[in-house]
């Protein structure tokens, strides 16, 4: 990105992506429209304005939960945004409309491939008003235990997220990068979703991750993915990096600095974004 400040963007014509949502497993079609500047990424459901100012990100407890992020309140929520706001973010897209039908995100291939694509298909406008863009002025951090994510001054948008679990395909992954749209689309889009093999079980016990495949999400044993190959030697590593992209993009502005995450998740990227805004307000 640099330090220079590009205008703001947003989709040239209408379109929709359909599928079937990876938790909830019902089918869902997003429909995508251009949005004038200043406006940010907008959903509505239900005829109404889904806030993404109150988000709340499915925590991973012991007997294993939805890991996703939702925005809205309890009558009028949206699940599973974070790939479609990620590619917003890492396409540089500053404005649109998302209606959605149905309770979640459809989850496509379980990576932000797919969004890219349709997006990129659509075409993007420049606006006449200049991106709303906040350097970092000083380190900010979070942690909980045996994980942490912070954010350091940088003139330009790096990523470094460093993946370790006591698993043999989970041990010591790290993926960083310097956020631009080409290694958005090459590099970080297409990592998918994935959860061991213990944890895939235990959901689908409890009557969730209804619409996972061993297609869209990689389900990984003491052999490696069943049923599939990864894309990438550390694409668990590299999904991370998406989801914390996804998150980021609920600030409402883009951001100059140098995100580094150790085995952070959603309910830690979401402690992150509240400490960024409470910090620009402060500077206000």
């Amino acid at each position: 990105m640099g330090t220079s400040i590009s205008t703001q963007k947003t989709i040239a014509r209408e379109g929709s992506i359909s599928g079937r949502g990876l938790h909830t497993g019902e089918r869902a079609v997003v429909f995508l429209r251009p949005a004038p500047p200043h406006s940010g990424i907008r959903f509505y459901r239900k005829g109404e304005a889904v806030s993404a100012n109150r988000f709340h990100e499915g925590r991973q407890e012991a007997q294993g939960s939805l890991r996703a992020t939702s925005i809205g309140l309890q009558s009028n929520r949206v699940q599973t945004v974070e790939h479609l706001l990620a590619a917003f973010l890492g396409l540089g897209i500053s404005n649109a409309e998302v209606t959605v039908e149905g309770p979640e995100v459809p989850g496509l291939d379980g990576s932000a491939a797919d969004f890219v694509k349709a997006l990129k298909e659509l075409g993007t406008v420049d606006q006449s008003e200049k991106e709303d863009c906040w350097e970092i002025p000083e380190p900010l951090f979070c942690h909980e235990t045996h994980k942490a994510v912070c954010v350091y001054p940088a003139e330009e948008f790096k990523v470094s997220y460093i993946l370790n679990y006591d698993h043999p395909y989970l041990e010591f992954q790290k993926a960083e990068f310097t956020v631009t749209p080409q290694v958005f689309e090459k590099e970080i889009a297409p990592a998918r979703t994935f959860c061991t093999e213990a944890e895939a079980a235990q959901l689908r016990s409890r009557g969730l991750g209804r619409g996972a495949t061993y297609q869209n999400t990689l389900v990984i044993s003491e052999k490696g993915a069943v049923q599939n190959e990864f894309r990438f030697e550390n694409e668990c590593a590299r999904h991370k990096v998406l989801d914390l992209l996804g998150d980021l993009n609920l600030l409402g502005f883009r951001i100059l600095g140098h995100v580094v995450a150790l085995r952070s998740g959603h309910s830690l990227n979401q402690k992150l974004v509240e400490q960024i805004q409470t910090k620009r307000a402060g500077y206000a």
